[in-house]
């Protein structure tokens, strides 16, 4: 099996080389735990090796996201002006309001997804977060069938996807809704816990990678000025 880089100092050794290509991985974890910067540092390498990428945000507008990832080094705008790079997406709030008021259902949403990804012959897409784009329906059923049929048509399309996913604090939850883990190929685990001086202390567990062997227990993860 193929693996693919995924661009963050060390997690390539945990993985035996990286993400399994085509596959999907879910990026579980707390507030503030390196989700998004996990996320963006993935992206971020498959356009230093040419392949093109897709990010959707369901947190951010994307401005303020470029802005952001400017802080920690990550400078996407060259990628997107020479058409290497897609960010959709914007402020959950907003999209919310615009979901009802055309009456949209996630076969919609899917499908404007997949024409983006479709039009780019994008390799790698990140959704920052998954839990927040289900978020937008308030029935069960269609938000397990949303996150099936989603990432069926981004793997039916050959691309490795990433869902960040936010799970309640101080709980052992893998995922927000509680069924996300079972739809995907991959899981990684973010924890970012507090000692007795308030010191933040982060690390990364892989919890399952179907079909490819990984390093067992947990790893110490540093986040700094340069991601």
């Amino acid at each position: 099996m193929k693996k693919i880089p995924v661009g963050v100092k060390g997690a390539d050794d945990i993985l035996f080389g990286g993400f399994p290509e085509g596959k999907s991985i879910l990026l579980s974890g707390n507030c503030g735990a390196g989700k998004t910067v996990f996320a963006s540092h993935f992206i971020s390498e498959g356009l230093r090796n040419h392949e093109n990428a897709v990010y959707i945000s369901f947190e951010q507008e994307k401005g303020k996201l470029m802005l952001d990832l400017q802080e920690i080094g990550i400078q996407w705008h060259s990628h997107e002006k020479r058409g290497k790079l897609k960010i959709i997406g914007g402020n959950f709030a907003a999209l919310r309001k615009l979901k009802e008021k055309r009456k949209a259902r996630s076969a919609d949403l899917i499908q404007e997804i997949v024409e983006v990804v479709q039009e780019l012959k994008a390799k790698r897409v990140a959704v920052d977060s998954i839990n927040l784009l289900l978020s937008l329906f308030d029935d069960a059923s269609e938000q397990r069938s949303c996150f099936a049929l989603l990432n069926y048509e981004l793997q039916k399309l050959g691309c490795t996807v990433v869902y960040t996913c936010e799970v309640p604090e101080y709980t052992h939850m893998i995922s927000w809704f509680g069924f996300e883990e079972f739809v995907v190929d991959g899981v990684l685990m973010l924890r970012r816990q507090s000692d007795h001086k308030h010191i933040a202390h982060r690390s990364i567990e892989v919890v399952k990678m179907r079909g490819s062997g990984h390093k067992e227990g947990n790893f110490p993860l540093k986040i700094s000025n340069k991601g």
